[in-house]
């Protein structure tokens, strides 16, 4: 199996590598950041957000980091928020045309989340030439056998089918599935209650 760890910020040059690569073809980034320069914005939004999910301990990896997970403990819902999608200052280098949309995709989303303390998948991905390995699997199981103490439901969103299929296996189910606003991608929302 898998060596699981905890990343630091000296991995964020690979955890956002991982992330970019592996998130391409994810339709909430897509349409929430638009598709003008995304490979080069969405590198930019994973550096600082990614980057600040690192310096708070909230990102697990594969020690050669392939694989990522960033999960938001139960009690760090607004401090995660406040992280936001850039810097300050560095709205328009990373959002572009796309700041209102992305504030407003974003915002419906976080409608649908439970009030109550919830851990928080924000996202997880496996570089694509090492899909297939169960490093994915890997990184679930580490949290979640991690967190069951802790009696708090776990949450995620996804706009793809197939994942709805792979997050079922780890014992989530979808509350709610629907499209976004405005033309936006239809959204899976899914709870795991601990075991």
């Amino acid at each position: 199996m898998a060596q699981v760890r905890t990343a630091t910020p000296e991995d964020l040059a690979i955890i956002v590598d991982t992330a970019a690569r592996s998130l391409d073809a994810e339709a909430m980034l897509r349409w929430s950041f638009g598709e003008d320069r995304f490979e080069e914005r969405i590198r930019r939004h994973f550096t600082h957000y990614d980057g600040e999910n690192a310096r708070r301990g909230w990102i697990r990896m594969t020690a050669d980091g392939a694989g990522i997970a960033v999960w938001i403990p139960p009690d760090a819902r607004e401090e995660h928020e406040a992280i936001g999608p850039a810097p300050p200052g560095g709205e328009a280098e990373i959002l572009g045309a796309n700041a209102e949309r992305h504030a407003d995709f974003w915002r419906w989303v976080g409608e649908h989340e439970p009030a109550e303390p919830l851990l928080y998948l924000s996202h997880i991905g496996v570089a694509p030439e090492r899909q297939g390995e169960g490093l994915g699997s890997a990184l679930m199981r580490d949290v979640l056998a991690r967190w069951n103490h802790h009696r708090a439901p776990t949450w995620l969103e996804t706009s793809r089918v197939d994942n709805v299929v792979y997050y079922e296996r780890f014992g989530f189910g979808t509350v709610v599935d629907e499209d976004a606003p405005d033309g936006g991608p239809h959204i899976w929302f899914m709870r795991r209650d601990p075991a």
